[in-house]
């Protein structure tokens, strides 16, 4: 398998972390199937950004046995019974007035712990990577940001109805169908809340491009600041963005708490049962 160089650590454990955090959709076994076949998707991704020596390869596929090993054994039961406390709380009544930042705090603990396990095992891999392979790394690294960018250079009208089409297409796989009032609430919340791809982008390329100074100069302790650039990247965002972001952390919040709190009882049921599920998907998982 190919080495993840540093820059690409942090989206790949984001890939991974949304895998372990139930985005798959559908039945048990593609869900299973997702996560037993994550670490082809990385070989096929990394592949997009560096050519990698058999020696990297080799080694990287030991950090990767080794770390879906222990994430296995030790985290995927845990993912499975908090879950099981959501689909209880769900059954309780707890929708009529939710609070959902005790449950984004949760989530964050679990992608903290794995990631920390990740970047113990990367980050000397990527410390290996030569002068060709950080061209190589930094050119298909502004390519692929580039492309992203071009994505949404539409209109802004055409940019809203595709954010209201995620959205909505995220509360169906939780809720099943949306009725009228949350359709209305997201369409709401879409024209109010602004998105600035161009801003995103110019945060993304300042990361990468301390990442790539780091890797292609070395300075003394350099792989110390590189894990805290992976832990907290938002060290490297301005006042403005960094307020910007909050504001809009909390606005979509307050539109999940709001949807939320308008579920009708088959929707509840279908979210209780969505949510079962996953867990015992997790614990198949774990016992394999």
């Amino acid at each position: 398998m190919a080495q993840p160089p540093v820059t690409l650590i942090r989206p790949f454990w984001r890939k991974v972390a949304l895998i372990a955090f139930f985005v798959c959709v559908g039945s048990c076994s593609s869900v299973q199937f997702a996560y037993n076949n994550v670490d082809y998707w990385i070989r096929w991704k990394i592949r997009d950004y560096v050519d990698l020596n058999r020696a990297q390869a080799v080694e990287l596929q030991a950090a990767m046995d080794s770390f879906f090993r222990w994430h296995r054994q030790t985290q995927l039961q845990r993912y499975a019974e908090f879950l099981t406390r959501l689909a209880d709380e769900v059954d309780k009544g707890a929708l009529e007035n939710p609070r959902l930042e005790p449950v984004e705090q949760q989530l964050q603990q679990f992608l903290h712990s794995a990631s920390d396990s990740a970047y113990d095992l990367l980050l000397p891999i990527a410390a290996q990577l030569d002068k060709h392979q950080i061209d190589e790394l930094q050119k298909n690294l502004q390519k692929k940001q580039q492309q992203a960018l071009e994505e949404w250079q539409q209109p802004p009208e055409k940019i809203r109805r595709k954010r209201n089409r995620q959205i909505r297409k995220e509360g169906e796989r939780w809720l099943g169908h949306l009725s009228q009032e949350q359709i209305q609430l997201i369409a709401a919340w879409v024209s109010k809340v602004e998105y600035n791809p161009q801003s995103r982008s110019a945060q993304r390329q300042r990361w990468q491009s301390k990442a790539i100074d780091l890797l292609r100069s070395k300075p003394p302790g350099y792989l110390e600041t590189l894990r805290n650039l992976l832990v907290d990247p938002q060290q490297l965002w301005p006042p403005h963005y960094r307020q910007a972001q909050e504001r809009r952390q909390e606005q979509a919040r307050e539109l999940a708490e709001q949807i939320l709190a308008s579920t009708s009882p088959a929707q509840r049921h279908h979210l209780s049962r969505a949510l079962r599920e996953y867990a015992r998907n997790f614990r198949i998982l774990a016992s394999q």
